[in-house]
């Protein structure tokens, strides 16, 4: 049986995995976090629901996907890689193996420091347990967006002397060396990365970025783009073979409804797909 991994369990998510299990394949939804959709206070728009709110809309949908057979998975997609058969996606710690993505996270603007695109993999990581062992015993700086990530922090003080900054005000880890000002920029001196904030520079073997998404020129390098939306043809199909997306991730306007049918018609692509590949 065919695997679909869905990433993000929103209306478009959610939508996608119902009309794919109707067709026989074996689906994952990975959630990094609440969808879009349960932040809405009352959602009037939905054609057969009125007058409710995006929790319980997003309940319903939960359910309903539960019932079907739907696996779900809790963590963030860091790094998707195609392989001969398919695509092997790094997620948190693990490590899923599957026949085609879809992606459904909705919205993802990440605003990068200066220069850690360049170094992503020489000197900066976006997984603390992934690659902190590397760095045993050596300085390494955290830069966290949120408290979400407290394990992790807690994890790299265990074996190597942290810095901690922050790109958004929050609640530090207790026992970090908070540094203050806000992180800026990065850049490779020698074998260390030095890392600029607002109020100095200082120089680390690793910084470890530490945020609740990760942007698509990362995850996805070579995925075609429309400004912050990834550009899709009419069957929802991205410029990466066996990768589709649908729903807020795709752009303007932002409506469940339309993030539920953009699903419903990834869906059938991604079976289409999946069907052609099977005969190949």
């Amino acid at each position: 049986m065919a695997h679909v991994l869905i990433i993000g369990g929103g209306p478009a998510g959610c939508s996608a995995a119902l009309t794919l299990r109707l067709r026989g394949a074996d689906v994952t939804i990975l959630r990094a976090g609440p969808s879009a959709l349960e932040k809405a206070k009352r959602v009037d728009n939905y054609p057969g629901l009125s007058q409710m709110s995006g929790s319980d809309m997003q309940k319903n949908f939960d359910e309903q996907i539960k019932e079907a057979g739907v696996q779900e998975k809790n963590g963030l997609a860091r790094l998707i890689q195609k392989t001969r058969k398919g695509f092997t996606v790094l997620a948190g710690d693990d490590m899923i193996k599957c026949d085609a993505v879809l992606l459904a996270t909705g919205i993802g603007r990440v605003a990068r420091l200066v220069g850690e695109d360049t170094l992503v993999g020489q000197g900066v990581s976006y997984c603390a347990t992934c690659d902190g062992m590397l760095y045993k015993g050596r300085p390494v700086a955290v830069v966290a967006q949120d408290e979400s990530f407290a394990e992790d922090v807690d994890f790299l003080r265990s074996i190597c002397p942290v810095d901690y900054y922050m790109e958004k005000p929050h609640a530090a880890p207790e026992g970090v060396q908070v540094i203050d000002g806000k992180p800026k920029a990065l850049r490779a001196e020698g074998e260390q990365v030095i890392l600029t904030s607002e109020n100095d520079e200082k120089p680390y073997d690793c910084v470890f970025i530490l945020r609740p998404a990760v942007a698509m020129s990362t995850l996805l390098p070579k995925l075609e783009m429309n400004g912050e939306a990834v550009k899709v043809d009419e069957k929802m199909r991205t410029s990466v073979e066996g990768v589709f997306a649908a729903g807020d991730i795709t752009g303007a306007p932002y409506q469940a409804a339309r993030a539920v049918g953009q699903g419903n018609v990834a869906a059938l692509a991604i079976a289409q797909y999946l069907n052609e590949k099977e005969k190949a």
